[in-house]
């Protein structure tokens, strides 16, 4: 065989070889350092409580402890324990970075973890759809040194065996970023029934070694009185349910609560909390007999509805709109282009606006002139006011559509404006999922994104397949990468000047 033929055989192998899914498994490097590595050791760790197993009849979110199982694991299990009747379809580890500053939240490349217990798998389906929100991203850096997730790991294994797994690690944040990645995350994780959430944070740190020792001149029983007295308190504000005085109190009092945002994620997760129950509290000092320097535990379990439900309702509100509110919106969409057509600025609307209006939603401004497209312009997300949107989509889409060049003072007598209204976002897994003429359909694959209305599908009499093949296209993806998109549906609310015009309010 000549070197030409073997070379074109090892090229062969070696697509081949490339063309092939592989999994990442992450062994955990937890196991003889944070918790014994010998099997029967660990179970001793992970269930020796008095604690007895509540009736969960909503959805559970525990505050547990992530230092060495020598020193919280007899807490941390408390908790598990006390939720281990609830049979979830999903478990999210929210924990702190010790190791990797960064902003946002960060997610694993990986697709399993092995502890002494067995391996542990990632639903890295909802990881991927995260990932094309900018708040999360993939960082390897942050996961691989860190302990907050992979410590809950062998309670995980053992009272909720075979649970898909989503890890992620929060950077620094604020509350409003807080709040977006929590309706993020509960919008990625809309298809599960029965999540369970598990918060990972040790309360405060105090002492030399930490950096933080306000209460070191004093004696010793006042100096441990006012470290528990400054847990209960954040604790308080954990139970009851309130992130805007918890950040606060964390923010005055500089206490070194090292899960704060992860807290403060869990803390946007509820619309209503049922029941909440501080189930224990200890200091390592108990353990150790050091009280210079001591880090003190908490097990918390609350239970409540996700405040998903209440996007749902703020969504058919914006649905919902009247007759008055669909000619406002259309209104300002014409007087927007006629206001960037003579006077080049966009128009500034101070005058009141029905709370509907006012609403952040996503919104496709389309204009056309005897029914053929002159313009469309939208946003995907609710980022803005939905009469906002509206006003910088209309102009946007008079001259700024790159397929067309800008609006003239005679189109812009012959236009028709249509507002298409959109709800938010919703992963799906298969094409069998997305009904062509009542869904729209947004395909991603890293930052190339492309989305078709749903009422393409109808005028173009779409099959489903033809509907993601336009999508992809528009996006520039290849047929050779559809396998690894991820994909969104939503519906929309459609109107415009021509329905306006024509129909009586009932």
């Amino acid at each position: 065989m000549n070197s030409k033929s073997k070379i074109l055989i090892f090229l062969f192998l070696f697509i081949l070889d490339c063309s092939q899914s592989y999994s990442i498994n992450k062994q955990s490097k937890l196991a003889g350092r944070w918790y014994p590595a010998d099997t029967a050791e660990l179970q001793k760790y992970i269930t020796t409580t008095q604690v007895v197993s509540q009736s969960i009849q909503h959805i559970p979110l525990i505050i547990v402890p992530h230092a060495g199982y020598m020193y919280s694991a007899h807490i941390a299990v408390k908790a598990y324990k006390a939720v281990s009747a609830y049979k979830p379809d999903v478990i999210i580890i929210i924990g702190p970075s010790h190791y990797e500053y960064f902003t946002g939240f960060a997610l694993p490349v990986y697709d399993a973890i092995t502890t002494p217990l067995g391996t542990i798998h990632i639903d890295q389906k909802t990881i991927k759809n995260l990932s094309t929100i900018n708040l999360f991203a993939f960082n390897n850096n942050a996961f691989e040194p860190e302990h907050s997730v992979e410590i809950q790991l062998p309670f995980i294994q053992y009272y909720f065996p075979e649970t898909l797994v989503i890890p992620i690690l929060v950077g620094n944040i604020n509350t409003k970023q807080a709040q977006q990645a929590a309706k993020e995350l509960l919008k990625a994780i809309s298809h599960y029934k029965k999540p369970l959430f598990v918060i990972s944070s040790d309360f405060t740190h105090h002492g030399p070694r930490f950096g933080y020792a306000p209460y070191s001149a004093l004696p010793l029983q006042k100096r441990m009185q006012h470290i528990t007295d400054l847990d209960k308190k954040a604790i308080e504000y954990i139970i009851t349910y309130n992130p805007k005085e918890f950040q606060h109190f964390c923010e005055s009092s500089h206490i070194t609560i090292c899960g704060r945002n992860a807290i403060l994620c869990a803390l946007s997760l509820f619309d209503d909390v049922y029941t909440k129950e501080l189930l224990a509290y200890s200091t390592s000092a108990e353990v150790t007999g050091d009280y210079d320097n001591t880090v003190s535990y908490a097990a918390i379990v609350l239970t409540g509805t996700l405040i998903q439900s209440h996007f749902a309702s703020e969504n058919s509100m914006i649905f919902d709109l009247s007759y008055l509110e669909k000619n406002i919106l259309l209104t300002l969409a014409r007087k927007s282009i006629e206001t960037m057509l003579h006077t080049q600025t966009l128009l500034q609307y101070k005058d009141p606006i029905p709370p509907q209006c006012a609403k952040n939603a996503g919104a496709f401004v389309t204009l056309t002139i005897n029914g053929y497209l002159r313009g469309c312009i939208g946003y995907i997300e609710p980022v803005k006011p939905l009469y906002q949107t509206v006003i910088e989509c209309a102009a946007s889409a008079a001259f700024n559509d790159p397929r067309f060049k800008p609006l003239t003072n005679e189109e812009l007598k012959k236009v028709d404006i249509e507002i298409t209204v959109l709800s938010p976002l919703k992963p799906i897994s298969s094409l069998e999922e997305l009904r062509p003429g009542t869904d729209g359909l947004v395909v991603a694959k890293g930052n190339r994104r492309g989305v078709l209305l749903p009422q393409v599908a109808t005028e173009f009499g779409f099959t489903t397949q033809q509907f993601f093949d336009h999508t992809c296209q528009k996006a520039g993806i290849h047929p050779y990468e559809y396998d690894s998109v991820t994909m969104y549906t939503f519906t929309v609310n459609k109107f415009s000047e021509k329905d306006i015009n024509t129909k009586k309010e009932l």
